[in-house]
């Protein structure tokens, strides 16, 4: 089941009082594919969905649409004009965003319901964060981001196709827009979401610095013993002093060991730096060498 299908299941499941069933009523029409004096189409692919806009459409306006489908119809002039007088308009080509239904906090997340359970996406937060509205009408792509705004919930807007995109690309975003609508536990699942993968990105992060690491110290580890064996192989380590050939014995014993590591099994006192300078100057040496 897709993240969209939980959503739109989830505020399917959410009660609706008289005045915000006439609100959500309003953003499922003015998301439908087509409304205007002789039909409205909206073309619903979710079973749960498209048995709440008929029992709206039915309960609310007395409209009952005529199912082909996944797409539900209403041709009957009497219906078409009962759906406008609805929300106090006469019968035209596009139904506007009468403000008066949407007054009410709550009339406004019915609004928002409506709209997403007809036109509206999420993307899985696996693959990023991208929720859109759309909508084929110009005006109402304006009014409703109007709205939108007015809730503090500013929308980007763009035309694709001919139509007409409200989308959000910002997690904290789409959470709020996700509890205004209703779906509080969406927006809490993708809260945990968000938070899980960012806790998976920061511990590839390490794992990959820690592998960085291992390997620049493995890399460093291999050449200060072929240096040093190559001094053994020369006779010249016996020639060096005292602490260069306690340091050369060091690495040639625990060549897995990173420098601090080195410094804690050492039978005398040094530092890091120290030992790094140690092992620095063998190199050298070994270097001289092959001159």
């Amino acid at each position: 089941m897709s993240f969209t299908t939980e959503i739109k299941q989830e505020l399917c499941r959410v009660p609706n009082t008289a005045e915000t069933a006439l609100a959500e009523c309003l953003g499922m029409l003015l998301f439908a594919g087509q409304l205007s004096r002789e039909q409205l189409r909206i073309q619903i692919e979710n079973g749960a969905v498209r048995r709440r806009v008929e029992t709206l459409l039915r309960q609310t306006l007395d409209v009952i649409p005529e199912t082909q489908d996944s797409i539900l119809l209403v041709s009957d002039r009497d219906e078409l004009g009962r759906i406008y007088a609805a929300f106090g308009y006469e019968t035209g080509t596009t139904l506007p965003l009468n403000r008066v239904i949407v007054e009410e906090d709550a009339c406004k997340s019915a609004f928002l319901r409506g709209a997403f359970l007809v036109g509206g996406y999420v993307s899985t937060p696996d693959k990023g964060y991208h929720l859109e509205l759309v909508t084929p009408h110009y005006h109402v792509s304006r009014q409703v981001s109007a709205l939108l705004q007015d809730m503090e919930l500013p929308a980007g807007l763009v035309t694709r196709r001919g139509i007409y995109v409200l989308y959000y690309k910002d997690s904290a975003a789409i959470e709020d827009f996700l509890s205004a609508a209703g779906a509080t536990a969406a927006a809490m699942d993708l809260m945990l979401k968000k938070v899980e993968r960012e806790l998976r990105n920061d511990i590839n992060r390490k794992v990959n610095c820690e592998t960085a690491n291992l390997t620049k110290t493995v890399g460093a580890a291999a050449r200060q013993i072929a240096a040093i064996e190559l001094l053994q192989k020369s006779g010249k380590l016996e020639q060096l002093p005292a602490s260069l050939r306690e340091t050369a014995r060091l690495r040639l014993e625990h060549p897995e060991l990173s420098l601090s590591e080195l410094c804690a099994v050492s039978s005398t006192p040094i530092s890091r730096p120290g030992l790094n300078n140690r092992l620095r100057r063998l190199v050298a040496l070994s270097e001289e060498e092959q001159v």
